[in-house]
């Protein structure tokens, strides 16, 4: 049913949020240059916020 219609991105080892948006941002690239149509960074804002919500410790938290 979605043959066609999703990719995966894979990694090996240990990983981070950063890391994780440098790839979304690198997709939402590749798809734009492939004529999809998206607002640019929104995959990249959304993952921002979710990291945000679910962090363990909200940054102002931290300081």
């Amino acid at each position: 049913k979605v043959a066609g219609k999703v990719f995966r991105i894979g990694h090996l080892g240990w990983l981070n949020e950063v890391m994780v948006l440098g790839s979304l941002a690198a997709a939402e690239l590749a798809l734009l240059d492939c004529g999809v149509e998206l607002a640019p960074g929104s995959g990249v804002a959304a993952a921002i916020e979710h990291f945000r919500r679910t962090a363990a410790m909200p940054v102002a938290e931290a300081a």
